[in-house]
């Protein structure tokens, strides 16, 4: 069984404790949500970085990094390979299918076309990082040497949307002074990132977050306390 489907059956009767902004104790149980399967997934993902000169700084003044993700070069060659076949396999199913024979593959328009793609797809000197502490949720940009970065404050948040996109599904984070828009497979590859963004929600609703309907349902917030304690604190809403 997988962890989503785990996470259906269960229910949460209160409010999980805010954990301490420098030890991140109590750490957060598991988030409801969650898409990407076995426990250890994202722990022993071969194509994750583990070297911690790649670790991010906190954001100025906010508490340590509590858990990280950033692909690593390995994965983003697994990327530029993977993308590199399945274009490759796809073309050639179309030449098939309109009688074109494997010979669309001599002309070199169409790897012009693969290359594009490719770059398009893995974007090879672009690198994400996915960062988050206690409070905190931050997305780091490093291209061509340069880093830029975004943040927001998961216990201060004052609007939540979500959307199915695909196979996975895209959040909308707003606190008061920025916004963050980040797909469920991006925040889901480290399970421990997952769970401190999702009881940084549960207690943004609770203290009167603004929340969608679809991410009402897309994040399983019925099964949990918040959205009864947003109403009895805030009706308005």
């Amino acid at each position: 069984m997988t962890d989503s489907a785990e996470a259906d059956d269960h229910v949460i009767d209160a409010l999980p404790p805010r954990p301490d902004r420098e030890t991140g104790e109590p750490f957060p149980p598991h988030g409801l949500s969650y898409f990407r399967g076995g426990e250890a997934s994202s722990e022993h993902d071969a194509h994750r970085e583990s070297r911690l000169a790649h670790r991010p700084d906190p954001p100025p003044g906010l508490g340590p990094v509590l858990a990280w993700h950033r692909e690593s070069r390995r994965g983003k060659i697994a990327l530029i390979l993977t993308s590199a076949a399945i274009l490759i396999a796809g073309t050639l199913v179309i030449s098939l299918f309109h009688r074109g024979g494997l010979g669309i593959l001599t002309a070199w328009p169409i790897w012009a076309v693969i290359v594009v793609a490719v770059f398009l797809i893995s974007s090879p000197f672009s690198y994400f990082t996915y960062a988050a502490g206690a409070d905190w949720l931050m997305v780091e940009r490093t291209r061509w040497g340069v880093k830029s970065r975004a943040w927001i404050d998961t216990y201060e948040l004052t609007k939540i949307d979500a959307a199915y996109g695909g196979t996975t599904f895209h959040l909308w984070l707003y606190d008061k002074d920025m916004g963050l828009t980040r797909s469920s497979e991006e925040l889901q590859r480290d399970r421990r990132i997952w769970d401190l963004v999702y009881n940084g929600i549960l207690h943004s609703v609770a203290n009167g977050a603004q929340v969608s309907n679809q991410a009402i349902g897309i994040l399983q917030l019925g099964k949990t306390p918040a959205l009864k304690m947003r109403d009895a604190e805030h009706p308005d809403r």
